[in-house]
């Protein structure tokens, strides 16, 4: 096989990426399922490894914004619509091509069914998520109370990057701000102010710049 794939590729001086096309094809006149169903595999191996690297906290970051943001009832209407389409397309084509329609009332079952528990994993997960990021904000916020220095100071540093990390919702920005406005008014502590004004600056408030420049100029 490789000295008659060498032999090809010297005598005819066809391209290596012309030779795999003519392969695939050859193949795909052969066996189309299988060449249709190892592609699908390949697709999805190749998927699975590139999700790895996602940064899944900043995907449903913007998908909680998405649901909340005032823009989502259209592009929400014309996605249901569009996934309306296809599921009654696909109950009607199972319906017509099985003659026992016993038969194609359990596919159509068994299809919702499939369909109903992806939809309800998919929000059990997105809830469990929205509440571990909850539980991590309110842990961070509690140990700004502590009497300890050192354990204020490890909370701010540690919020510090929890905002660096993650894209947090507005609210949770603004309590941020006024936890550590709050703070300025109190500590004195140089190393304990600096680290305050980390906090602050690594918000995305427009807000915190005025409020920010005052509480320089009061410590001058």
């Amino acid at each position: 096989m490789r000295s008659l794939w060498l032999g090809l590729t010297r005598e005819r001086s066809l391209p290596v990426w012309a030779l795999v096309v003519i392969f695939l094809i050859l193949l795909t006149v052969w066996n189309w399922q299988l060449i249709t169903a190892t592609s699908i595999g390949i697709l999805a191996m190749i998927t699975t490894y590139a999700m790895q690297n996602w940064n899944w906290n900043v995907l449903l970051w913007r998908i909680q914004k998405f649901f909340q943001s005032p823009y989502r009832h259209l592009p929400l209407s014309v996605g249901s619509g569009v996934v309306t389409i296809f599921l009654t397309y696909t109950v009607l084509a199972l319906w017509s091509s099985q003659e026992n329609h016993w038969l194609a009332s359990a596919s159509i079952l068994q299809m919702g069914a499939v369909l109903t528990i992806l939809v309800l994993l998919a929000r059990q997960s997105f809830t469990q998520w929205l509440q571990r990021q909850q539980d991590r904000f309110d842990q961070l916020i509690a140990q700004l109370m502590v009497n300890d220095d050192l354990a204020r100071l490890v909370a701010i540093k540690q919020i510090t990057q929890y905002v660096h990390s993650n894209r947090i919702p507005a609210a949770q920005e603004k309590a941020i701000a006024d936890y550590c406005q709050i703070l300025l008014s109190r500590e004195t502590e140089t190393t304990m102010r600096e680290a305050i004004f980390e906090a602050l600056e690594s918000l995305q408030l427009a807000n915190i710049q005025p409020v920010l420049s005052r509480s320089v100029d009061t410590t001058k």
